[in-house]
């Protein structure tokens, strides 16, 4: 479950740029892809998903015995233990960027939306919420939302393992310990109610990132058959998402935000190695457990991106929050 890091990439990683620019041309990616946000002061945010947020929570359950009794949440082990990309989690370099945001993070790692639907064991985002409503098994009776909501956000990255398990039925390749009964149109409705149920505790700002464009990793893209089906159906539940979204605005009637990340914008040229972003290697080529290049990569495996490119997103993400935050590699076309 642990993942274990090259020195060579250790040393790097205390050595990214993170004011240096890259010169992206605003035709593939700029802040006007960042227009629509909520973008109202922040003091506290809870972030809510799987491996592509999670810190080192998978582990808490994992390997429960070591890495609960010896950094009892919110503490984790050092980066990368328990991150899937080889680094630290974007939560964590976002923390970095804005020291004044108080970040928790209860995403876990091979979650699925619901697992009485998509399940490979880990934690769904109702069983997310009932650890964030006990602070970690912290506290007997339940609570909602203690901060200001009008200056706390929620956030939620989740779908990708919904959707390698629908796949895998599909191609008749799902694994013994998983299950899979949904399809696509379903997991965008679980996103509705999700996010219905965030907002019955008392979360009234949120952050919902579009799945990310895995048809062009390895696991979801081996063929250009399997690329083109899951690109399509990535399509659909963004589109479906982003509907029932704007659906749930108007029935909540309240004063909620939902503002929707554009993880498709921002990925695809990264994972597709456009010059501009500085990605040299792409699907099916990992750095491991050593190389001399570990920026290069655009993947950190056949399904999670590279730590650099969560660096990246993490630059875009406080941008997209915040418009007058300037620093960091991607906002070259700023003046």
């Amino acid at each position: 479950m642990f993942r274990t890091l090259a020195i060579t990439l250790l040393a790097a990683a205390s050595l990214l740029p993170f004011t240096s620019g890259l010169d992206i041309p605003t035709s593939v990616f700029s802040v006007k892809d960042l227009k629509g946000a909520d973008t109202r002061k922040i003091t506290d945010m809870y972030v809510f998903g799987d491996s592509y947020s999670d810190d080192c929570n998978g582990a808490r359950f994992w390997v429960r015995d070591y890495v609960q009794k010896i950094f009892p949440f919110p503490v984790c082990p050092p980066a990368p233990i328990g991150r899937a990309d080889y680094g630290e989690a974007w939560p964590e370099i976002v923390r970095r960027y804005r020291p004044d945001w108080n970040i928790s993070i209860y995403a876990v790692s091979a979650a699925t939306c619901d697992k009485n639907v998509n399940n490979q064991g880990s934690v769904d985002i109702s069983g997310q919420l009932k650890l964030f409503g006990s602070r970690w098994n912290t506290q007997f009776i339940p609570r909602g939302v203690t901060t200001d909501p009008a200056t706390t956000v929620a956030t939620l990255l989740v779908g990708g393992n919904d959707l390698a398990l629908i796949q895998a039925k599909a191609w008749g390749t799902l694994p013994s310990y998983a299950t899979s009964n949904g399809d696509i149109d379903q997991n965008a409705g679980c996103i509705k109610t999700k996010l219905d149920q965030m907002h019955s505790v008392g979360f009234r700002r949120f952050v919902l990132f579009e799945l990310p464009p895995i048809n062009y990793g390895e696991l979801l893209g081996d063929t250009p058959d399997h690329a083109a089906s899951t690109a399509k159906l990535i399509a659909r539940r963004n589109a479906l998402t982003k509907q029932y979204a704007q659906d749930l605005v108007r029935q909540w009637n309240d004063g909620s935000t939902i503002s929707i990340f554009p993880s498709v914008k921002l990925f695809t040229p990264m994972v597709t190695l456009h010059p501009s972003f500085g990605f040299k290697i792409g699907k099916g080529k990992y750095c491991g457990s050593i190389c001399s290049n570990p920026f290069d990569y655009a993947w950190a495996d056949h399904l999670h991106v590279s730590y650099r490119a969560f660096y990246l997103m993490a630059n875009a993400f406080v941008r997209f929050l915040d418009p007058n935050f300037i620093k960091g590699p991607i906002f070259s076309d700023v003046e």
